[in-house]
């Protein structure tokens, strides 16, 4: 009895040593386009090595980091030395994707204004992009109406 419960393990062992050496992760070798939309869990050395830039360059192309080195899932990133990617890719101002119309945050808007351009309020368009001061949005932020 005790040696067949042993085998069992031995084989269970195996097996999840087996798995693990075949799991790749195939972000970690791709490179990422000019731009970067930050994905639940992201944190900026994880993007910088996924997308194959220092940890330095990515936070000099994205001046506000230098100053808050917080991000949040749906903000885009510039990706330094990444290529271009094609139609309907927008540094900043407006664009539309499968989701629907958004708006990159350009340096120097204003929440108010582009609240403006969409027709909303401030309050609704904080309200809808889960901005609590609405003082404070980054260049690089993406915004939906």
């Amino acid at each position: 009895m005790f040696g067949k419960r042993a085998f069992q393990i031995f084989l269970v062992l195996i097996i999840m040593v087996a798995s693990l050496a075949f799991t790749t992760d195939a972000g970690a070798s791709s490179y990422c386009g000019s731009t970067y939309v930050v994905q639940r869990g992201d944190w900026l050395a994880k993007i910088a090595r996924k997308c194959g830039v220092t940890l330095s360059d990515l936070i000099s192309a994205n001046s506000w980091t230098s100053y808050y080195h917080y991000i949040y899932p749906g903000q885009v990133l510039n990706i330094p030395g990444g290529w271009y990617e094609g139609p309907g890719y927008y540094s900043c101002g407006y664009g539309a994707d499968y989701y629907g119309s958004y708006y990159i945050v350009c340096r120097g808007d204003t929440l108010a204004g582009i609240a403006w351009y969409f027709g909303e309020s401030v309050w609704t368009l904080a309200q809808h992009n889960g901005i609590y001061n609405l003082n404070l949005i980054y260049a690089g932020q993406l915004l939906r109406p």
